[in-house]
């Protein structure tokens, strides 16, 4: 075959199958979203997708319709897994093993989830890329040099901004820092291995020692960033009611298997996540079965069935395999969950329910273990037609106001008891009700501190404080579950109801910090000399920038 008739298949090829606008529209934007933070860019595959796009076909097999078609369908689901792929997205086995475990969501939800991603600066961008695109693709050889350079370099922008994308950025470790180490991988191993060496011990009561119950109120999707972003703060009534008041606690999760797994192994320091799913957990961990065995009776009550994610197996394996169950018979559902089928109960109807039963039991001391959902992304009331069209921060608000009324009327009601209680309000993680170019909204794949940094208080009920103005103690050291089971256990050691309490100044001062560690599935967040940096499934650490935090 001669040189000229060469060439003419392959611009015949070029123009009519693969280098159209299409192809320079779709890298154009992902510079765009490299630019942003949004995705990094695998330099060698990408190079390799340009130059698989634009290799001519065979002429003998370009007259076939069935094989142009084909070819355009091959290039198209390539680009789209590349895009994954560059994503910080997790693998995609990995996305759809988790959705076969938990269970898929209702269509309608993720109608409204795939509508989020769609913001107006990067509508904008796409526009006027796109009208780029339509003007590059007449200078087609100019446009593959400028491509395959851009892939080349683009990716180099965010570190001459600052931004590092490949490698972590070197940290200014703080003076009590300075002992430690400073390479992100030796401290997470240095931190879990230090961990591993807690463990608290529960005493059994005096005899003399006050009874009380306890009650934990374990409530998903709700952090500060989104109490922030419907207007609610720490000097807000509702947190002001507790004695005890955690303002830099850190669930060291997204999702709610792995945190109810957490809280309820909370006896021991803080584990990885492979760690915890394990089935090898010590029963010295377990902090229910622990409290069982100084004489609380336990139950367990949720809004739900426990069905989606095998929540209630998870509970049961965890310590409360033995508990009173509350369960939600011959109730009409307030809500139904984000996967369109599973119904939600009031939560204050719930509640009403076990303090029946907690009434007419003659244990001296009881635990209660309560989740709820409602705050759940996609979760809606019952009836609630186009809900999906709502705006989110409205439809947030309106849930959350349901709830935290829910449970200020479930205090006045453990407050006309007269019995004692500790009761603990603790969320699951957040909502991620707004995203970022690093993850998008109602996403918690990645465990940011804008997702693991949550709201927790602790109230004293009883008459000793029910007629009492409360002097909230606020504890803002770094802290997660380990710390709440360390002030049970002196709780139960020293009855706070009793005359010789422990001092609560005493309490917040010994409190056991733990360091900014998160964790989900292989991507992990740790704060280091005043930053956050991130480990994800390209196995490198970065620093994560202001944008991609926020």
């Amino acid at each position: 075959m001669r040189m000229r008739d060469f060439k003419k298949i392959y611009e015949k090829s070029t123009a009519e199958l693969q280098f159209v606008a299409g192809w320079i529209f779709y890298f154009l934007l992902k510079f765009y979203l490299v630019v942003k933070g949004s995705i990094r860019l695998d330099i060698l595959l990408n190079l390799l997708f340009l130059i698989f796009v634009l290799l001519p076909a065979p002429a003998i097999l370009s007259r076939y319709r069935v094989f142009r078609y084909g070819r355009n369908v091959l290039n198209i689901a390539t680009a789209l897994l590349l895009l994954w792929h560059d994503s910080w997205l997790p693998p995609l086995l990995d996305a759809g093993s988790f959705l076969s475990q938990q269970g898929m969501p209702s269509f309608e939800y993720a109608i409204s989830f795939m509508g989020g991603y769609f913001s107006m600066s990067l509508t904008a961008a796409s526009i006027i890329l796109l009208l780029i695109s339509l003007l590059a693709q007449k200078y087609k050889k100019i446009s593959v040099l400028a491509l395959a350079v851009l892939i080349v370099t683009v990716p180099l922008v965010p570190k001459f901004s600052g931004q590092s994308q490949d490698t972590y950025a070197k940290v200014e470790l703080q003076p009590a820092e300075a002992a430690d180490i400073k390479d992100p991988g030796k401290y997470l191993e240095s931190f879990y291995s230090t961990e591993s060496e807690r463990v608290i011990m529960f005493k059994k009561p005096g005899s003399t020692s006050p009874a009380f119950d306890i009650v934990v109120l374990h409530v998903c999707s709700l952090s500060w960033d989104d109490l922030k972003e419907i207007g609610m703060a720490q000097e807000d009534p509702f947190f002001k009611q507790f004695d005890y008041f955690f303002t830099n606690f850190n669930t060291a999760t997204g999702y709610s298997g792995p945190a109810v797994v957490r809280l309820l192994q909370s006896n021991c320091g803080q584990r990885s996540h492979k760690d915890i799913h394990k089935g090898d957990t010590p029963n010295a961990c377990l902090l229910f079965e622990n409290l069982s065995s100084v004489g609380y009776e336990p139950y367990v009550a949720m809004s739900h069935d426990g069905k989606y994610g095998d929540f209630t197996k998870i509970v049961k394996k965890n310590g409360l395999n033995k508990a009173i169950a509350i369960t939600p018979d011959n109730l009409n559902p307030e809500a139904i969950f984000f996967d369109g089928k599973s119904s939600l109960y009031s939560d204050y109807t719930m509640f009403k329910k076990w303090f029946d039963a907690r009434q007419a039991s003659r244990s001296e001391r009881a635990t209660l273990y309560y989740n709820t959902v409602l705050l759940h992304a996609g979760s809606h009331w019952v009836g609630e037609k186009k809900w999906h069209n709502r705006d989110k921060h409205e439809q947030f608000k309106d849930v959350s106001s349901v709830l935290l009324k829910d449970i200020k009327k479930f205090i006045d009601m453990l407050k006309s008891s007269k019995r004692n209680t500790v009761l603990i309000f603790l969320p699951e993680h957040g909502r991620a009700l707004t995203g970022s170019s690093f993850q998008a909204a109602d996403l918690r794949d990645i465990p940011l501190p804008k997702i693991t940094k949550v709201p927790v208080g602790v109230k004293l009920i009883g008459p000793k404080f029910n007629d009492k103005t409360v002097r909230q103690h606020v504890i803002s050291k770094p802290a997660s579950y380990f710390a709440l089971s360390w002030l049970l256990s002196k709780f139960v050691e020293n009855s706070p109801f009793g005359g010789n309490a422990p001092s609560p100044d005493d309490i917040v001062f010994k409190m056991p910090k733990t360091d900014f560690v998160s964790e989900h599935e292989g991507r992990v967040i740790i704060e280091m000399g005043g930053s956050y940096l991130y480990h994800g499934k390209d196995r490198k650490w970065i620093t994560l920038t202001p944008d991609q935090l926020k």
